[in-house]
């Protein structure tokens, strides 16, 4: 099992070596704790970019994130960002 590492910028990994269905899968589930451990009935809501794989890591976290109890939004289709985005639980 291979470490997960982050830095100021998030998890940078190379997809299919580092950044796997696995380890997100890992990732997943310790969000998952978190946040049953932090709020009553959390919603998360899951989006995408338009990069390699990222439907299928999406759908990998909603999965993950389900068969704890926690409700997912997820997007259909690939999401851009912008920097008015706020986030809340």
């Amino acid at each position: 099992m291979s470490k997960i590492k982050f830095g100021t910028d998030g998890w940078r990994a190379i997809i299919a070596k580092d950044y796997t269905v696995e380890n997100v899968s890992r990732v997943s589930i310790a969000v998952a704790k978190w946040l049953l451990e932090n709020y009553t009935k959390p919603t998360v809501v899951i989006g995408h970019d338009c990069r390699f794989g990222g439907e299928l890591f999406a759908e990998t976290v909603a999965k993950v994130l389900s068969s704890f109890s926690i409700e997912v939004k997820l997007a259909k289709g690939f999401v851009s960002t912008s920097n008015g985005f706020s986030w809340s639980c």
